[in-house]
């Protein structure tokens, strides 16, 4: 029995359900972090677009003349109408949907339609960073923060030696689950699970082996995983504070991110991308499909399970929860300075 090894306890219930500790992420994380909403492939002309919500701020981006990006608050500042309709689309201007009045490219406000006054001066859309690395879109509400190369820091070259570039969409999913995000986020970060949820996959890899290996940024992570036939997989399984990871497998990736959408509920997106030539890629694809239902599944389940008041608070495995220590030493230093 291992006796020497002092136990560190997880964030309190309360982090999972107080609404007051969501509005603090809302505003402390989420508004001053990089989140991906998009792709590149998504927008191939001028004026085409993509809606996102980023912790229930809506938000749109879209290719600019010059083939940049723009990005902006879905939401005009006369009543709150939007700019353009949720999803994908085409829209060579940006003129509000509810009452027409319309912006430049800027987003300042150029006609206030049939308003039978001025508008008072200044008025416009509130901008939004958006930036893209490897064709994958970030945005960024946070004007002072860095930009997104310098912001991902040695995740970069950690994942410059794989051709991610070279491959190409081949389908989403979106499941709207009912749990917190940070559930989903601790699930993630540990591979102590996999023996009991994913029976599937543990039948492929030594699941008490898989080991997340930090690389001096507690905001980021490489995780890997033996197969049974001696080898590992072969590249870059990683995750990204607060909610992306992907995962670069021969031939192909798996982008995934799990955005909050309140308290107690997340929309959960996988994105694969294959090689033309990469094999069984629907194989890939029904494997990986099957892991996020069991993930979902078990998810929900602890989301219930606090809600229902008993558990106040738990122990981290020194074993194999280190990493998730680090995501709630994060939690609690962008939330504990604003809540009492």
């Amino acid at each position: 029995m291992v006796t020497d090894v002092s136990l560190t306890e997880t964030l309190p219930t309360r982090y999972y359900l107080d609404p007051t500790i969501w509005e603090i992420e809302r505003h402390q994380i989420f508004a001053k972090t990089w989140v991906m909403v998009a792709n590149d492939y998504q927008l191939p002309k001028t004026g085409d677009y993509v809606t996102e919500q980023v912790a229930n701020w809506p938000i749109f981006v879209q290719r600019a003349d010059d083939g940049s990006l723009r990005a902006f608050h879905n939401m005009c500042p006369h009543r709150a109408g939007p700019i353009v309709w949720e999803g994908t689309g085409h829209q060579a201007n940006l003129v509000c949907r509810y009452h027409g009045w319309a912006f430049d490219k800027e987003g300042l406000l150029i006609n206030a339609r049939d308003f039978g006054a001025d508008a008072p001066d200044g008025t416009c859309l509130t901008k939004v960073r958006a930036q893209s690395w490897r064709g994958m879109i970030f945005v960024c509400l946070d004007p002072t923060a860095p930009d997104l190369i310098e912001w991902l820091g040695g995740f970069i070259e950690e994942c410059a030696p794989y051709p991610t570039e070279s491959y190409r969409f081949h389908s989403r999913t979106i499941r709207h689950t009912a749990m917190n995000w940070k559930v989903y986020n601790d699930n993630f970060l540990e591979g102590y699970h996999l023996p009991l949820v994913h029976p599937a996959m543990s039948r492929e890899v030594e699941a008490l082996e898989y080991r997340i290996t930090g690389k001096g940024d507690p905001r980021w992570n490489i995780h890997t995983a033996p197969r049974r036939d001696g080898q590992t997989w072969s590249g870059v399984w990683g995750y990204f504070y607060p909610c992306f990871s992907f995962d670069i497998f021969p031939g192909g990736m798996a982008v995934e991110r799990w955005l909050p959408v309140g308290d107690d509920r997340m929309d959960l997106i996988f994105e694969y991308f294959f090689d033309e030539n990469a094999d069984d890629a629907d194989t890939i694809v029904k494997d990986s499909e099957e892991v996020a239902d069991e993930d979902v599944r078990v998810g929900e389940m602890v989301q219930k399970n606090l809600i229902a008041g008993l558990y106040k608070t738990g122990w981290l495995s020194p074993r194999h929860e280190y990493a998730v220590g680090e995501f709630h030493q994060l939690i609690r230093d962008a939330v504990d300075p604003y809540f009492s």
